[in-house]
């Protein structure tokens, strides 16, 4: 893998881990499953797992999902009511 390629797998993993809160672990399981990312010999090479691999792809799809719900509060907070907790 050429550095350009890790730079741009970096950058990409850090544009998708501001976005949900487990995308960014299901990409670098799926990334270390496929063989893009070495974990091999390293503490981290249950991220290549299968059942890693399909816990954390469950879990981000029930994010999505439950995120798109309409009884799912909303992560904006306006400035009355950040007023009001702290009070």
């Amino acid at each position: 893998m050429t550095q350009v390629i890790v730079i741009l797998l970096a950058l990409a993993i850090g544009l998708i881990a501001g976005l949900r809160a487990l995308t960014a672990p299901a990409v670098v399981a799926w990334g270390a499953f496929l063989g893009w990312i070495d974990v091999g010999d390293k503490w981290s090479h249950w991220m290549a797992n299968p059942i890693t691999v399909t816990v954390l792809t469950i879990f981000l799809v029930v994010e999505l999902i439950t995120d798109q719900l309409p009884k799912t509060p909303s992560g904006k907070i306006k400035r009355s009511q950040l007023r009001d907790v702290r009070a």
